[in-house]
Formats: C-alpha cells, sequence, structure tokens
C-alpha cells in the first residue's frame, strides 16, 4: 500500500458517521415542540388553516360589563368551513360567550365579531379564535388580556 492511496474503512466510517448524523438530526427534529415541525423541508403539508388575531392587541384590560371586538386573518387551501371565537380564563372557566360561525369555505377571510364578558371575575384570560377547513384540518390563534374587576 503507497503512502498516496486514500485510506478506505476510514473514508467509510467518515460516511457512516454522516448517515448516523443525518439520521440523529431527524430524529431530534422529529422531537422538537412547535408550531410546525415540517417547515423547510422542501414538501408542503398544509395541517390545517393559518389563524392570526389582528385585533385587539395582547395584554389589553377588558372592563366588567364591556365587549371586546375580535378580528382574525384566516386562510387554508382547503377552503375555511367554521370560525370559533371563545376566551377561557387562566382556571379554565368561561371568561367570554363563544361565537361561532359557519362560512361557505373561502380560502381565505378576515373575520370580525364581539366577544361579551361572561364573569365579573378579575384576572388574565386567553382569548382564542379556532378555524376548521372543509377537510376537517384545524388551526387557532391565542392572545392574553386583561380582564378588569
Amino acid at each position: 500500500m503507497s503512502s498516496n492511496e486514500p485510506v478506505r474503512p476510514a473514508e467509510g466510517r467518515r460516511r457512516a458517521s454522516r448517515f448516523g448524523a443525518a439520521v440523529v438530526g431527524v430524529g431530534v427534529l422529529a422531537a422538537c415542540t412547535g408550531d410546525n415541525l415540517f417547515t423547510g423541508l422542501g414538501f408542503a403539508v398544509e395541517l390545517g388553516p393559518e389563524v392570526t388575531i389582528t385585533a385587539p392587541q395582547a395584554n389589553i384590560t377588558i372592563a366588567v360589563g364591556d365587549s371586546v371586538q375580535v378580528t382574525a386573518t384566516i386562510s387554508s387551501t382547503q377552503g375555511v368551513s367554521q370560525v370559533n371565537f371563545a376566551g377561557l380564563l387562566d382556571g379554565g372557566g368561561a371568561a367570554f360567550t363563544p361565537v361561532s360561525v359557519t362560512l361557505p369555505n373561502p380560502p381565505d377571510t378576515t373575520i370580525s365579531r364581539f366577544l361579551k364578558r361572561a364573569t365579573t371575575t378579575a384576572g388574565s384570560a386567553r382569548i382564542i379564535v379556532e378555524a376548521t377547513d372543509i377537510l376537517g384540518g384545524r388551526g387557532a390563534d391565542t392572545i392574553s388580556v386583561a380582564l378588569g374587576g
């Protein structure tokens, strides 16, 4: 064996270790938490509608007896069939009276509804907008708000 020839076993081990690192990398990716684990993998998978609450701004204070106007933009290549507006106290009870809207399957829309306070309890709550597409896929967005007593 001459000194100019590459050492094949080491080269083979290097390839195996790269392959092993790739497998470990995919395993780590699958174990990650987050909104969309498949971003950037080279293919598109729609897991449900995309929902973004545009109003109100997070952390506003809503007084007892006040309603709040909630606006959300929603898109789904499958068509949006239903949108649910709700609000929950951090302890789990209803903070706002829920509102459901049935839609004629638009691919995207902006929708606003008023939510009425369902309690006089002060504290913090989450406003939730959840959309469903015609295939049953769901997507949601939430914001935190303060409830004045």
